[in-house]
């Protein structure tokens, strides 16, 4: 009797166990990369608990699907190394999370970027457009999940280096699967905003935990031209 009460008591406890999820990646881009970073890093640390090395937040370039041959997509950079405006990319935000918060996540992309509108609206062209990248694209699961807010805008299919948003009312959705985030520049982590107060130096002390790429400001040579 004792032996069937103890293996009842573990089938119940691993009925009882939440089921393990895999975490979704996906991206957000509305202007600036720096303010959408901060956004979303404030989320993973409240809603998600996340610290330190398990913050998954990363500025980078998606929304196209052109490659050079080294592989790279840079900032600007003097010696035009896989300049990511130039192929068509725009900056974003790449973050890994479990599916059930993603809905979390989306509320705070339309406070950040009410009607696909940036806040930094002095940042011009297609750099700078909206974008949401999301397994799958306007068939994944989580597209009904996009609209639901008041700020929401228009969610037509990305098609690759597209056009800015700004004034548009619409953001471009992405398929993530096929329209890649590229990582950006370490020194593009964890970075002050220049719409807002300096970030705090917890926020800041985050950067140790990003890579350095293969870009010209990241490798020690070369000159990084900011626009």
């Amino acid at each position: 009797m004792t032996c069937f009460c103890s293996v009842l008591s573990v089938l119940l406890l691993a009925l009882s166990a939440p089921i393990s999820v895999a975490d979704v990646d996906v991206y957000f881009g509305c202007g600036c990369f720096w303010h959408v970073q901060y956004a979303m890093v404030g989320l993973e640390i409240s809603v998600l608990g996340r610290e330190g090395a398990s913050v998954t937040a990363r500025t980078a370039y998606a929304g196209s699907n052109v490659t050079n041959p080294n592989g790279l997509v840079c900032y600007h950079n003097a010696e035009q190394v896989s300049d990511y405006a130039a192929m068509g990319y725009a900056e974003a935000v790449s973050v890994s999370i479990p599916e059930e918060h993603f809905g979390a996540f989306v509320k705070k992309f339309w406070e950040v970027c009410p009607h696909g509108n940036r806040k930094d609206a002095m940042d011009l062209d297609h750099q700078y457009r909206s974008v949401i990248g999301v397994p799958g694209g306007l068939q994944s699961k989580l597209y009904a999940l996009l609209g639901k807010s008041a700020n929401a805008s228009q969610l037509p299919a990305g098609q690759g280096g597209d056009a800015d948003t700004y004034g548009t009312n619409k953001v471009w959705v992405m398929d993530s699967l096929k329209f890649k985030a590229h990582t950006a520049e370490k020194y593009h982590q964890f970075h002050d905003d220049f719409m807002t107060s300096p970030y705090d130096r917890q926020y800041h002390a985050l950067q140790q935990f990003a890579e350095k790429t293969g870009c010209p400001g990241d490798a020690g040579h070369g000159s990084v031209i900011l626009s």
